[in-house]
């Protein structure tokens, strides 16, 4: 498959999110940078969550959406996204959470000036249903610290990580097990193997608490 070499696609598994849904797209449509793919796929939600993204297909234009006939998990969610036309770079999130407006520009340039980086992730803020700040990672910025402590710890925050594709074999970014956050984890402790794995100081990205 021939990428785009400009664009960032952004996976978003969405399972009864309808409470902060529109944050996260809003979120997401008002990133500094435009070239995106929003592949939004329902993994059989119960709620309201489908009707708000066809809502918001009808304004951004850069959003498909997809349905699942029955719940599938995380896993099957990321792996079908991935069948589809994707961009150079994969991006996640979230339903529940909200981006920093520019987030994917810094992401990108970071990528781009970093050519042996495979990976990069960002500082994170969490918030809570009312969107108050509550704390601020500090996670390790660097390849060598990030790998030393993948497995006892958590030194990336799953959904704040781009991938650069070009650094990986096709068919790497294959997830397997249900469980969060190791259905990231399986497949990030590849990346080591192709490139270097970094944090971006600056949290641009708001995870929700709860």
């Amino acid at each position: 498959m021939k990428f785009k070499d400009t664009v960032v696609t952004v996976i978003l598994p969405v399972y009864n999110a309808s409470k902060f849904l529109p944050e996260c797209l809003a979120s997401l449509k008002e990133q500094t940078y435009q070239d995106l793919q929003i592949i939004a796929i329902d993994d059989h939600s119960r709620d309201e969550s489908l009707a708000i993204l066809k809502k918001y297909k009808k304004q951004f234009k850069n959003l498909e959406i997809y349905s699942n006939k029955k719940r599938y998990g995380l896993a099957i969610c990321y792996n079908r996204a991935l069948k589809q036309p994707q961009g150079r770079f994969i991006a996640f999130m979230n339903p529940n959470d909200v981006n920093a407006i520019s987030r994917f520009k810094r992401q990108v340039n970071f990528l781009v000036n970093n050519p042996k980086t495979v990976a990069v992730g960002t500082q994170f803020t969490s918030i809570n249903e009312n969107n108050k700040k509550l704390e601020r990672s500090s996670l390790p910025e660097n390849n060598g610290e990030i790998y030393n402590n993948l497995l006892p710890a958590s030194p990336l925050h799953p959904e704040t990580v781009m991938v650069d594709r070009m650094m990986l074999p096709k068919d790497l970014l294959y997830f397997k097990t249900k469980k969060y956050p190791l259905v990231f984890t399986e497949v990030f402790v590849k990346f080591f193997q192709y490139g270097q794995v970094a944090n971006i100081a600056q949290s641009l990205y708001f995870h929700r608490e709860g």
